[in-house]
Order: C-alpha cells, then structure tokens, then sequence
C-alpha cells in the first residue's frame, strides 16, 4: 500500500550523494568548509521528523569517511544541520555550505557535481556512498531460529510465496510488511496490512526505524531484528 518509506519524494541517500558531491566541488576549488546546511520545503523536512537525528548522523559520518579516504582536510569536526525554507520547491533541495573554519587544500582533479538537484534529475553516483555501505547489516530471526539475512534494498514479508519471508500464518496478510533499507538504516513499513504491525509490542502506524534487537509482531508471528 506504501511505496514509499517517506511522504517525500527525496530519499535520504540522495542527501548523502549530494554532500559528496559538494564536499569534491569544495576541495575542487581549494577549501573545505565543515559546517553544512540542507535546505527543504518545510512539507519534506517533516516527512524526516522521526529520523533526523538519524539521518544527520549518518550524514555526517558519511561525509567525514569520504573526506578521510579522499585525503581532504577539514579543520573543525564536520557538521550538517536540516534547515526548512520554503523558497525551496517540494521535492527538491540545496545543500549549503557555512564558509567558516574553511580550510586549504591542494587542488584535485575531480568532476564538479550539481549543488540543487530535482528529484526528476539524474544525480551523481560517486563509489563510496551506496545503500549498502550506508545501512547496517542485518538480519530477521524468526521464533523458529530460521534467520533471513537481509540483503538487496527492500524484503517483502507475508503469506504469499512470493515473499521473501513467508509466514504460514491466516493472520498474516499475503504482502503484510517490508523491510527497506536507508540511509539511517533498516525501516519495517506496514504495507496496508489487515492486522498491523507491532515493534516491541507497540503497533506502528506506517513505518518505523528499527534497532538492533527489535522484536517485531506481524499479524500473531514474530521475530526479532539484529544488526551489526
């Protein structure tokens, strides 16, 4: 029922692709800031409430990790802070920079990318930013022991066999949920299901962050949540 974990158009790994690209523009032209701003419609920035803090943090690691394998130097800790202003266009964003504690670095050779991007727009898609090496690795234990390593960006769970992660449960619906992996990590996502789903015995009205040893309820079977 739910195509989308968010009820905005910007995924978070294409925040996480467009600070690079940024962070390679800046040390383009010989100075890194390290205070970021991401600039949202106020509608999109709110879609991300439940997982800003998050999603800055992921931000922020991703971006420090790139600097220290591209050899760029920043002189304060990195920092990014999720900023509304609705002269932006919902869908859209503009990632900033501060200008402070900008710090010198040799000139590298490496292709400019876009600073405002529309979703409809192709984005650059530098190596070392992927949904993969942005999200934990996890797996789904089920009450049996059977445990399903959860790879690939999406696992559909339900009663139909063409689930991944299939309960021979009535009160499992035939696509009842889906795990999705982001940026921030691994969202579980009711996909319109008749009886809910439950994370740790509260039931969820969408979607929900999960963390590591979340037990999670679909219809009346369970299992738990583990990352690494």
């Amino acid at each position: 029922m739910f195509a989308r974990a968010y009820a905005t158009s910007i995924r978070p790994i294409s925040l996480g692709r467009q600070l690079i690209g940024l962070l390679d523009q800046s040390a383009t032209n010989g100075s890194l800031s390290s205070t970021y701003v991401i600039c949202l419609h106020s509608d999109d920035l709110a879609a991300f409430a439940d997982v800003e803090q998050h999603l800055v943090r992921e931000l922020i690691d991703a971006a420090t990790q790139h600097c220290k394998q591209s050899g760029y130097q920043h002189g304060d800790q990195i920092s990014v802070v999720l900023r509304a202003e609705d002269t932006i266009k919902r869908g859209t964003f503009q990632i900033k920079n501060s200008g402070q504690h900008a710090v010198k670095n040799p000139p590298v050779e490496i292709k400019p990318s876009i600073v405002q991007v529309s979703i409809a727009q192709p984005e650059p898609t530098p190596p070392i930013i992927t949904s993969k090496t942005l999200a934990a690795h996890a797996a789904l234990v089920l009450a049996t022991g059977q445990r399903f390593e959860l790879t690939g960006d999406s696992v559909k769970i339900g009663r139909h066999e063409s689930c991944a992660i299939v309960f021979a449960d009535s009160n499992v619906s035939r696509v009842h949920a889906q795990l999705q992996r982001e940026l921030t990590g691994w969202l579980v996502v009711d996909l319109g299901s008749t009886n809910g789903v439950k994370v740790n015995g509260t039931k969820i009205l969408k979607e929900k962050l999960l963390a590591d040893g979340d037990e999670l309820t679909f219809g009346t079977s369970t299992a738990r949540f583990v990352a690494s």
